[in-house]
């Protein structure tokens, strides 16, 4: 794909003549830390579409205090700010709208047929449970390896990796310690006036549709909508009208059966769409029928959905909903209305649009800085790869980004080596879960029992489980279960080895941890063109990493 370069001029000088407001003003809070400015081009995302290069954001005390264009006066406050000069192009934060993080530690599985709708794979196919949903209970159950925060950060780290801010899933399956660590958890996060619930299934009884009934009632309830093809997933769709869910708090995931009236019927009543087009092309060689969506003015944001048949991240979902655009749609999107759905649309969804999703006085210092590769802003963000993340705030915090910048971003310095790019780019992140209080755990430790785990490694969940009487008198209860019997003395790597393979069929295959990074992982875009149900144009999808196809 054809890059064109716009390097990106700094203003040296920060003597100025005038501050452009871009939200209500309001009284600098009596801090005594400066903040930091950060300059570079702003893209406001704002109504106009205002982009401003070398202009800067006063961040201060978790809020964007003033957007200074260049040639502006800077607020009496921010002279005596830490002035870092990104070098790049500033955006709101990604929200990733879709996303189970808990399976971030898994790669791409290999699909070998379209499946009619999610129920088929999740509980019909032997292969995918063992793959999948027997090795995540032996990753986080406190009875085997116990790593759910190990999970959960990892799924943040990759976050982060692609510019994301914001993260939605954490609740479906993390402990809730681990919610938040690193980006914002859509879930937990008091940003918007309601809070928000993620349901992956509909309800199968009277007591679960009275949770869902309470759920959109008290907040934004995010919901696994239509995710396959034919009459059922239509239907569901049905079921969900007629208990009164279908309203502004309504954000229906993937909704790749959903019928034309149906979705023109959602647009009607303000509910939200999310869109996972990698995730539903690979498993069912079928995808929303966005056209129709915005043809009704239906509010689409994208996701996604999980390590195991999608995008490590959002930024990876743009080259998609790219392609699909360009070669399915005809172009029916807009460059800017793409970058929309990771960022302005998302926040609207879930209420956050008076805070988020744009860049403002008032609203949260939740950005991403990209490498400036190409003239137009919004092309820019769809080409960008994680090699091109330099810097990533959340809260006002530089958490992720270039070992240089961050140096200037972060001066604390307590940051660690993240990913490594061809050619000696080097990105870190900050050190565990800055403010949380959680315990220590750099990513390589992280790492480390992710891969040993992975593997069904049984003197690493004899080592976990030892000290744990309740778990030890569990696994000896399975191993009566299986040939052998119950071992007369203590555990040993064998025993666990045993009741593994007896219990569970594992190991399946070999399992590598996934890569943060789509430029450290050449078995992803393997496995990916390998898939059947792939459209044509998406082999297309190399050309964005400028890699060859292996």
């Amino acid at each position: 794909m054809r890059r064109t370069s716009n390097a990106v001029s700094l203003v040296a000088a920060l003597a100025v003549s005038a501050v452009l407001a871009l939200g209500p003003a309001a009284s600098p809070p009596a801090a005594a830390d400066a903040g930091v400015l950060l300059r570079g081009t702003v893209v406001t995302m704002n109504d106009a579409g205002d982009v401003w290069p070398d202009a800067a954001l006063w961040i201060r005390s978790g809020r964007i205090e003033a957007v200074v264009r260049a040639g502006g006066r800077l607020p009496p406050g921010a002279r005596s700010a830490r002035v870092v000069e990104s070098g790049g192009v500033i955006y709101p934060g990604m929200i990733d709208l879709h996303n189970h993080p808990e399976h971030a530690a898994f790669p791409l599985m290999p699909v070998r047929k379209a499946y009619k709708d999610r129920y088929e794979w999740r509980f019909y196919d032997d292969a995918y449970n063992r793959r999948i949903t027997y090795t995540g209970f032996v990753l986080s159950s406190p009875d085997y390896y116990d790593l759910g925060t190990e999970l959960g950060r990892y799924g943040e780290y990759k976050a982060l990796a692609g510019g994301t801010t914001s993260l939605q899933g954490a609740d479906e399956g993390l402990p809730s310690s681990e919610r938040g660590c690193l980006v914002r958890n859509v879930e937990t996060a008091n940003v918007g006036p309601h809070g928000v619930v993620s349901r992956v299934d509909l309800g199968r009884d009277a007591r679960e549709w009275a949770d869902l009934s309470r759920a959109e009632h008290d907040g934004v309830l995010v919901l696994h909508l239509a995710e396959g093809v034919g009459q059922r997933m239509a239907d569901e769709y049905g079921a969900v009208e007629r208990s009164g869910l279908v309203g502004p708090r309504l954000i229906a995931v993937h909704g790749v059966g959903l019928t034309a009236d149906q979705l023109k019927d959602m647009a009607a009543r303000g509910a939200q769409l999310v869109w996972s087009p990698l995730s539903n092309l690979l498993l069912y060689g079928s995808t929303a029928d966005v056209a129709t969506a915005k043809a009704a003015g239906l509010g689409i944001s994208l996701g996604s959905d999980w390590a195991p048949s999608g995008s490590k991240s959002v930024l990876g979902e743009l080259k998609v909903a790219d392609l699909v655009n360009k070669r399915r749609l005809k172009g029916l999107f807009t460059d800017r209305e793409l970058a929309e759905m990771v960022t302005r649309n998302p926040a609207r969804a879930l209420g956050w649009d008076r805070r988020a999703g744009r860049l403002a006085p008032g609203y949260l210092p939740d950005l991403v800085v990209l490498d400036n590769r190409n003239a137009d802003p919004y092309r820019n963000l769809i080409e960008a790869t994680e090699e091109n993340v330099r810097l990533v705030s959340v809260d006002g915090d530089m958490r992720y980004g270039d070992e240089s910048v961050m140096a200037r971003a972060r001066p604390s310095r307590d940051t660690e080596t993240t990913a490594r790019f061809p050619g000696g780019r080097v990105k870190v992140s900050a050190v565990d879960c800055p403010g949380t209080g959680l315990p220590p755990m750099p990513l390589a430790e992280t790492e480390d029992r992710l891969r040993r785990a992975l593997a069904m490694d049984p003197g690493f969940l004899l080592e976990r489980v030892r000290t744990k009487p309740d778990s030890v008198r569990r696994i000896r209860s399975e191993l009566a279960h299986c040939p052998g019997g119950t071992p007369p003395d203590e555990l040993t790597a064998a025993d666990i080895a045993r009741v593994l393979s007896c219990r569970l069929g594992l190991p399946f295959e070999e399992t590598p941890l996934s890569p943060l990074t789509t430029s450290e992982d050449p078995g992803w875009m393997t496995r990916l063109l390998a898939n059947p149900n792939l459209p044509a144009y998406l082999k297309e999808l190399p050309d964005y990493y400028d890699e060859p196809v292996r």
